[in-house]
């Protein structure tokens, strides 16, 4: 063997396998190929109609998604920060290994993913990871179950505005995250991920200054805030001009036509299944897109994810999973349920009997700060009882 024939580090020769597979795309890669070159066509043949979405995406964008998500944003940066997602850990411990399998930390992704909706969930499961307070393989089972719509979206956006029924929308949201703990129940079984020594990020029990902490928070959600507006930007745009193309070649079937909108996006898409002729096809289409949640969220999560080795197959796995037990669900429980229950002048007679409408539009502003400062106020007060029963002994 000459020396041109040694092995150096990192070299490989054509015939070897690995050059082999690094010389294909990857199916990732020809699937955003495909979608690129797609979405370019559709932009470029509904220039003017691509305009005009992409303006009711930065509406959509200013008026609810940064309002709604930005505190909740920061908020969790801060619990993540301050220790408190460690003093709720100590506190869920039990819980959280009985029913899922992981160690306690994770509680708080469970807790804001579920109050606030995505892509609080996934941020807050990804800002424990970083803060070392959960493993990478706990990370990619949290992801499964803690990224669902927020029960202010469900129940408002979808129950009161698209159907007329609060109740619609509070069973909706009740389904949504029933089903979503219940995979990630399941993903216990699956996943096995092993539990270890919680070792954190400050080993001296130090944590940054108040300052610091408010400003690295800040700077962390108005990145993440950022990221999640393109994204809804982008697929209001493709919705948009596919709706263009549809309606080009001859128009696509009411049914299908949403379940395309809801693989793109949860809004659009629900809001096109509310619109179908039957209520009961139009209440489990919504359910089961509630579940999927659409790819603009997929996206939003792995974009928040991208850089920490994680695999999003399990969280594939699992949103799809969750989209057909939501659609089931619906379409047993509209089984056994009078037709009555959900009609809009049932929900309608009943809130002007108990005056639910200025109640719910009060609710609706204070009560998720309040349950978020509260929350903050006491894992931070457990902190501090914790810290002061260290230093007594």
């Amino acid at each position: 063997m000459t020396s041109n024939d040694t092995k150096r580090p990192g070299h490989f020769r054509a015939g070897s396998g690995r050059s082999a597979a690094r010389e294909k795309p990857s199916v990732g890669q020809l699937f955003f190929c495909f979608m690129a070159t797609f979405c370019l066509f559709l932009i470029l043949r509904n220039a003017d109609a691509a305009v005009e979405y992409m303006g009711r995406g930065l509406t959509l964008c200013t008026r609810t998604v940064i309002p709604s998500l930005f505190p909740f944003m920061v908020i969790s940066e801060l619990l993540v920060r301050s220790g408190a997602g460690e003093a709720f850990g100590r506190l869920l411990a039990r819980p959280m290994r009985w029913l899922f399998g992981l160690s306690g930390a994770g509680s708080t992704a469970v807790f804001l993913g579920s109050l606030c909706g995505f892509p609080m969930g996934a941020k807050t499961a990804v800002g424990l990871l970083d803060s070392n307070l959960i493993s990478r393989e706990e990370c990619e089972h949290l992801l499964t179950f803690s990224n669902n719509p927020s029960s202010a979206f469900l129940i408002t956006a979808v129950g009161v505005s698209l159907f007329g029924n609060r109740r619609i929308g509070t069973l909706l949201y009740l389904i949504v995250l029933g089903s979503g703990l219940l995979v990630g129940f399941l993903a216990r079984f699956l996943l096995r991920p092993g539990n270890r020594t919680v070792h954190p990020h400050f080993p001296s029990g130090l944590h940054p200054g108040g300052v610091e902490m408010f400003t690295s928070s800040m700077s962390g959600a108005a990145s993440g805030m950022l990221t999640v507006c393109a994204y809804v930007v982008f697929f209001s745009t493709l919705s948009g001009t596919l709706s263009c193309l549809s309606e080009a070649v001859g128009g696509l079937p009411p049914l299908l036509y949403a379940a395309v909108c809801g693989l793109l996006e949860l809004s659009g898409g629900i809001s096109e299944a509310s619109a179908l002729p039957d209520t009961n096809t139009a209440l489990i289409v919504s359910a089961a897109i509630a579940g999927w949640s659409g790819l603009s969220v997929h996206c939003q999560v792995m974009s928040m994810c991208a850089g920490r080795g994680l695999s999003f197959k399990p969280y594939i796995a699992a949103k799809a999973a969750q989209s057909v037990i939501c659609g089931t669900v619906m379409a047993l429980l509209l089984r056994v349920a009078p037709p009555e229950l959900w009609s809009p002048a049932a929900d309608t007679a009943l809130s002007a009997l108990l005056d639910l409408e200025g109640r719910h539009a009060a609710t609706r502003i204070v009560v998720p700060p309040a349950v978020g400062c509260v929350g903050f106020a006491a894992a931070w007060l457990v902190l501090l009882g914790r810290r002061i029963s260290e230093r007594q002994t």
